[in-house]
């Protein structure tokens, strides 16, 4: 078995240049479900597909880039955390925990895409609501 035991893909991201624009595209032309973010970044869309995975749709920012990028889902986060470390990646976010509990870490694969891997979503309750643009906020 390899040392990072993949299970799923939890999300891919995507970047959009405009949620008003391109939201009608993935939302109604794909029918992917806008569903609550739980992270604190209006930039960012949160959708799924019928079983469940995500595709997070990324508006530009002014302070970075456009960045695609994909997260795996982990079988021992933990472990995994460990062997990143072993391995001398450096960290580009996390590790850290999300409103519904999924724990996350983001770190550059050789080619500098941002890879993340996580635990499975929502291991806990939250109170998070969206709009139909994708707009986050507590309930």
């Amino acid at each position: 078995m390899p040392p990072i035991n993949v299970t799923t893909i939890n999300h891919i991201a995507i970047p959009i240049r405009d949620r008003r624009v391109s939201l009608p595209f993935y939302r109604d032309l794909m029918g992917l479900q806008v569903i609550p973010s739980m992270v604190d970044h209006p930039a960012i869309i949160w959708t799924q597909t019928a079983d469940g995975t995500m595709v997070h749709l990324v508006e530009p920012r002014e302070d970075a880039p456009p960045s695609f990028h994909a997260a795996f889902e982990v079988a021992d986060f933990d472990a995994t955390v460990a062997v990143l470390r072993q391995h001398g990646l450096d960290f580009v976010r996390g590790p850290g925990e999300r409103h519904d509990g999924q724990r996350y870490v983001i770190v550059l694969d050789p080619d500098g895409t941002r890879t993340e891997f996580t635990t499975p979503s929502n291991l806990r309750p939250h109170n998070r609501v969206c709009d139909h643009l994708g707009y986050t906020r507590p309930a």
